[in-house]
C-alpha cells in the first residue's frame, strides 16, 4: 500500500468524511478523542460532527445507498487523514482496539516509515505527534508579554502614547487554561501600563519591569508553593533564557529569536501575538482528556 494519487488532509480545518455507518465512524474516532457534536439534521446522521484535540474536526457524510462496506472498499477510500494526536503510542493502541478487520496498522508505508491505519470507511490514517509529553504535571504558565501576547511591535501616537495589539483567542484561551485548574500569570522586562490593563482585562497577575526573570520566576515558584519542574514558561527572546533554562517545561511561538526556539521543548504554529497561549491551551487540554 502506498501514498500514491491518494488526497492528503491535515485536520487543520474542517474535512468531510463519506460514512458507510456513521455510528461506527463516531465509535472509531470516538476512542482517538473526537467527541460527536450533532448539528441540525439529526443525532448520527447528517451533519454530525466529530471535535478532537488541536482545533481538528470531521464532519461525517453518510453515504446513502453504498451499505457498509469493508474497510479496503469503503466510500472514503483514497483519502489520507494526518491526525495530531499527543500520544501516538495510545493512539496506536485504541485504533488496533477499535478498529474493524483490515483496520490495522500497516507499518513503512507512510512517510518516514510511519504506520498508515485503515480506518472503517477505506481511509488512511498517519498519525502526528503534537505537544510535549508530560505536561499534565504543570501546575503554573508563566508568560513573557510582548512577542508572546504581542507580535512585538508598539504604536506610538503624535503625543508620545504607546498602545499594542493583543489576540482575542488569546484571552479565550487563558480562560480555558484556567477551567483546567491550571494557575497563570506573567513576568514582563516591560514597564508600559498597557501590560498590567492587559492582565486586568484577562484575570492574570502580572509584574513589570523584571529584569532578572530567573530570578522572579525562582521567587514565584516559592509564593505559589511549586517547583520549577511544574511551571511552563513561554518566552520569545534572549531576555527569557534564563527563566526557560530554569522552567520544567518551555514554549516559544514561531517566530522567537532562535535562541529562545533552542531553548523550546515546543514551538507553537501560531506567531506572537496571533493566537500562541490559544495553541497552549489545546496542548494542555489535549494532556488530560
Amino acid at each position: 500500500m502506498t501514498t500514491n494519487s491518494l488526497i492528503s488532509r491535515t485536520l487543520s480545518g474542517q474535512v468531510g468524511l463519506l460514512a458507510a455507518d456513521p455510528e461506527m465512524s463516531i465509535a472509531f474516532y470516538g476512542g482517538l478523542g473526537f467527541v460527536a457534536t450533532p448539528e441540525p439534521g439529526g443525532a448520527a446522521g447528517p451533519g454530525t460532527l466529530l471535535l478532537g484535540a488541536f482545533g481538528q474536526s470531521l464532519r461525517l457524510i453518510p453515504a446513502v445507498g453504498r451499505g457498509l462496506a469493508h474497510p479496503e472498499d469503503g466510500p472514503a477510500r483514497g483519502l489520507v487523514l494526518r491526525l495530531m494526536v499527543a500520544d501516538v503510542a495510545a493512539a496506536d493502541r485504541a485504533i488496533r482496539s477499535a478498529s474493524p478487520a483490515g483496520s490495522d496498522g500497516t507499518p513503512g508505508t507512510g512517510v518516514g516509515g510511519a504506520p498508515l491505519y485503515r480506518g472503517p470507511d477505506g481511509e488512511l490514517i498517519l498519525l502526528e505527534a503534537r505537544g510535549l509529553p508530560g505536561l499534565e504535571r504543570v501546575r503554573l504558565v508563566v508568560y513573557d508579554f510582548d512577542g508572546v501576547m504581542t507580535d512585538n511591535r508598539v504604536f506610538v501616537d503624535q503625543d508620545g502614547r504607546e498602545s499594542v495589539a493583543a489576540n482575542r483567542s488569546d484571552g479565550l484561551g487563558v480562560g480555558i487554561i484556567r477551567r483546567l485548574g491550571v494557575d497563570q500569570c506573567i513576568l514582563s522586562t516591560e514597564t508600559n501600563p498597557v501590560v498590567m490593563a492587559r492582565a486586568d482585562k484577562i484575570g492574570l497577575a502580572a509584574e513589570g519591569g523584571v529584569a532578572d526573570k530567573a530570578a522572579a520566576l525562582t521567587a514565584l515558584a516559592q509564593r505559589r508553593g511549586v517547583s520549577l519542574a511544574e511551571i511552563l514558561f513561554v518566552g520569545n527572546d534572549v531576555n527569557d533564557a534564563g527563566a526557560m533554562a530554569l522552567a520544567g517545561f518551555c514554549v516559544a511561538p514561531a517566530d522567537a529569536h532562535p535562541a529562545a526556539a533552542a531553548l523550546a521543548g515546543y514551538v507553537t504554529l501560531a506567531r506572537g501575538g496571533r493566537g500562541v497561549i490559544r495553541e497552549l491551551a489545546d496542548l494542555l487540554a489535549a494532556s488530560r482528556a
